[in-house]
């Protein structure tokens, strides 16, 4: 599997595992530290959400979009959701790192550890690493950001196979929660 590209390597990776609730901060910028985790949890807090709130009310009644056609709707939510969602990251990675004022968005790349990457073994992981920062970490340095990321990775596996399980027997025993089925006789109408 080839890593290769043609984009400006990004100097910030966030590495994303939805189900850990953990952002993993792969960082060229500080010499001192660079891999950071960073908790979601404490990170999407209730100002986080307030924010959210806030400016999608102002969305709303700016007149952007028709209430009776409400067709921009679920993009603008997406793009509230992204920017708040970034900028909150990003407001943690400079208390982290304790001296970032702005850095562009062009050196930040986001990767979200979920389907097919989640079945990255340890070599294709240290390979893509490599692509992005061989030539400004040393060999040790990029096997920790690889075997860190395998790790969570494997953690990440095994909370969504937990789900998954979970989901089935909820399935199989008629607490199927989100799940209908056809022999749930209040599933039809």
């Amino acid at each position: 599997m080839s890593f290769e590209s043609e984009n400006t390597m990004p100097n910030i990776i966030l590495c994303v595992f939805p189900h850990l609730e953990k952002i993993l901060l792969l960082n060229s910028i500080d010499s001192t530290k660079n891999i950071i985790t960073l908790n979601s949890k404490i990170m999407f807090n209730d100002d986080f959400y307030d924010s959210i709130e806030s400016k999608f009310s102002k969305e709303i009644r700016s007149g952007g979009f028709s209430i009776l056609s409400p067709n921009g709707v679920p993009e603008k939510i997406e793009t509230i959701l992204r920017d708040e969602t970034i900028a909150r990251i990003m407001d943690s990675v400079r208390e982290e790192l304790g001296y970032f004022k702005e850095i562009s968005h062009e050196l930040i790349s986001i990767f979200f550890f979920s389907g097919q990457v989640l079945s990255f073994n340890k070599k294709e992981l240290m390979s893509a690493i490599s692509v992005i920062y061989k030539d400004k970490f040393s060999e040790e340095l990029l096997e920790e950001m690889a075997e860190t990321l395998f790790r969570l990775s494997l953690e990440e596996k095994s909370i969504i196979e937990k789900v998954k399980n979970n989901d089935l027997y909820d399935l199989i025993t008629g607490q199927q929660g989100e799940f209908a089925t056809i022999w749930d006789k209040d599933s039809i109408t």
